[in-house]
């Protein structure tokens, strides 16, 4: 009896020591395949969770599903970067899906749309009706232990009267590494975001507006400076993303590009190393996400 009583004492001394995925898990960032629209989901190395846009109104569902069966019961976090129904579409799905603390997005002006169009009147019922919601805007942080999350655009709601010129762009730190995720942005945004002199640098880059040619410019991307380029995109779009000059303009930086329509879901590991290395990225793929 006395052995078990140690044996109990032992186990919960090394529970509290070391505390379950407690530097175990390393960052994970899904870039999950969609379709047409964006959904990228990030789990931090201690559990906490984040959704930064949701898919679509037919994908949305699918997206509630992907995070059910990797053991998500609750969001710590969803973020939609602009209202337009490729990224907040999936909203209708997942926020009854599973509970979710905080919800943000753009804060940009709806009202007019709200009075007008059906779907804006239910994201506004269903999303800023809520107590956990609010806007951000340039200089917000959410940090989830280790990781920040910086809001570099836009200065304050309706920048313009395009909704993706107005889009979130986040960029995430975890230690040594960073990853910017562009949202929609245009070349409106990134033109006042190169004026302004921030540091764009970044190990990986959520290429703006799916790789169309209004966004991703030469200066853009030599601010940044990624290694790896992420564009979401849907394989039967017809709008002809990405442009085939924003590919280029990536191959001639060699800049690795994956792309969610040729390689279904991207997920990557980013695992720290001693300060002032870089980090390890490691990459996998998984086409079974979005097959209908």
């Amino acid at each position: 009896m006395n052995k078990l009583r140690v044996i109990i004492l032992l186990l919960f001394s090394l529970f509290f020591l070391f505390p379950p995925f407690a530097q175990t898990q390393n960052l994970k960032i899904h870039f999950l395949d969609v379709g047409e629209g964006d959904a990228v989901f990030i789990q931090s190395p201690h559990g906490k969770t984040v959704l930064v846009d949701a898919g679509n109104l037919i994908t949305g569902f699918r997206v509630g599903e992907y995070l059910k069966r990797n053991n998500v019961q609750r969001l710590d976090y969803l973020i939609f970067t602009h209202p337009h129904f490729d990224h907040i579409g999936g909203a209708f799905f997942v926020m009854q899906m599973m509970e979710v603390r905080e919800v943000f997005d753009n804060g940009e002006n709806l009202v007019d749309w709200v009075n007008s169009v059906d779907m804006y009147r239910w994201y506004n019922k269903l999303v800023r009706s809520k107590d956990n919601y609010r806007g951000l805007k340039t200089g917000d942080t959410i940090v989830l232990d280790e990781i920040r999350l910086n809001v570099l655009w836009p200065q304050f709601p309706s920048v313009s009267l395009d909704f993706n010129a107005n889009s979130l762009v986040i960029m995430l730190e975890y230690g040594e590494f960073r990853c910017l995720l562009a949202g929609d942005l245009t070349d409106k945004g990134e033109n006042v975001l190169l004026n302004q002199g921030l540091d764009l640098k970044a190990d990986v880059l959520k290429v703006g507006h799916h790789g169309a040619g209004d966004a991703n410019s030469e200066e853009f991307l030599l601010a940044i400076s990624p290694k790896i380029a992420i564009i979401s995109v849907d394989k039967s779009n017809l709008l002809g993303y990405p442009s085939e000059e924003v590919l280029n303009r990536f191959r001639g930086n060699k800049v690795k590009i994956y792309r969610t329509d040729r390689d279904g879901d991207i997920i990557l590991t980013v695992y720290l190393l001693k300060k002032g290395k870089s980090p390890k990225i490691n990459i996998e793929r998984h086409k079974s996400f979005n097959k209908s």
